[in-house]
C-alpha cells in the first residue's frame, strides 16, 4: 500500500488481535480508495466549472469589432470576404460555446486558434504581424483540455499588443522534446515589466483555490489536472521582449475520436 497499489486485503481467519487489526486495516484501505474517488470527481468537476467560466468569458470588444469588420467589407461591396469571414466567425463560437467533450484533439484545438488569430489579423493588419508555425502532423491527435491556446493568444493581442502603433508581432509555435510537446505563444510587446513578469509567475505556481481565477490561471489548473504536476503553463520573457507563455503536455497526451467534433 505504500507503494500505491490500494487493493491489497490481507485475510486472517483467527478472530484474535491481529485479525482485528487486520480488519481494520482493510477497512482503512477501503475508505482510502473512496476518498481518492471522492477527490478525483471533484477535480473534474473542477475542471469542467473552470471551462465553463472560460467560456463565459467571451470578449465583448472581440464581438463588437467584428462585426465592425463585417460593416467595413459591406460598406465596399467585398462580398467574397463577408461570406468567408463569416464563417470564420461562426466556427469560432461554435467551438467556444459547445458543451461537448472537455477534451478535443490538438489539432482542433489549433485550428481555432489559428481561425481566431485570422480574425484578429483583419483587425491589426496594418500594426501587428502573426507568424503561426503549422502544426507538426505526428502529434495532431495528441488529446487536449479544450480552449487552452486561443486565450493565450488573446491575452497577447488584448494586454501586449494592442497599444502598439506599429511593428507589433506575435509567433505561435510548436516544439517536441523525448516526452514532452511545447506550444509556444510570444510577443514583442513593450508594456511587460519585471515585477508584472514576476507577479504572473507567482499567481500561477500559488495552488490557494481562492486565487483570482484569470485565464492564464485557468488553462494552467487545467492542464495540469488532465496530465499532472509535471505540466502547464510557464511564463518567461521572450526573446523578442515581451512575453512568453508555453504550454507543456506529454508527448503521449492520448488519443480521442469524437466524430461531431469537426461539426
Amino acid at each position: 500500500m505504500e507503494n500505491g497499489d490500494l487493493d491489497v486485503n490481507i485475510q486472517h481467519e483467527s478472530k484474535d488481535e491481529l485479525g482485528y487489526l487486520y480488519g481494520r486495516f482493510n477497512q482503512m484501505v477501503t475508505n482510502l480508495r473512496s476518498l481518492i474517488d471522492q477527490v478525483y470527481r471533484q477535480k473534474i468537476m473542477t475542471q469542467r466549472a473552470e471551462l465553463k467560466q472560460l467560456q463565459s468569458q467571451i470578449n465583448p470588444h472581440f464581438l463588437y469589432n467584428s462585426f465592425f469588420i463585417l460593416r467595413t467589407m459591406a460598406k465596399i461591396g467585398d462580398v467574397e470576404r463577408i461570406g468567408q469571414f463569416a464563417t470564420q466567425l461562426g466556427e469560432y463560437f461554435q467551438f467556444v460555446t459547445r458543451n461537448a467533450s472537455d477534451e478535443v484533439l490538438l489539432r482542433q484545438e489549433i485550428h481555432h486558434a489559428r481561425m481566431y488569430t485570422e480574425i484578429q489579423e483583419l483587425r491589426f493588419s496594418r500594426r501587428i504581424r502573426v507568424q503561426f508555425d503549422s502544426l507538426p502532423p505526428e502529434i495532431e491527435q495528441v488529446s487536449v483540455p479544450r480552449l487552452i491556446v486561443q486565450p493565450i493568444i488573446e491575452n497577447a493581442f488584448e494586454h501586449s499588443l494592442e497599444q502598439m502603433k506599429r511593428s507589433g508581432c506575435v509567433v505561435i509555435r510548436f516544439e517536441t522534446a523525448e516526452s514532452e510537446i511545447r506550444i509556444v505563444v510570444e510577443d514583442n510587446g513593450e508594456s511587460l515589466t519585471d515585477e508584472a513578469l514576476q507577479r504572473i509567475s507567482d499567481t500561477l505556481d500559488n495552488d490557494d483555490e481562492q486565487t483570482e481565477t484569470t485565464g492564464l490561471v485557468n488553462i494552467h489548473r487545467r492542464v495540469k489536472l488532465t496530465f499532472g504536476e509535471a505540466y502547464g503553463l510557464r511564463i518567461s520573457r521572450s526573446e523578442l521582449g515581451g512575453l512568453q507563455a508555453t504550454i507543456s503536455i506529454p508527448l503521449k497526451g492520448g488519443e480521442i475520436y469524437d466524430q461531431n467534433a469537426d461539426r
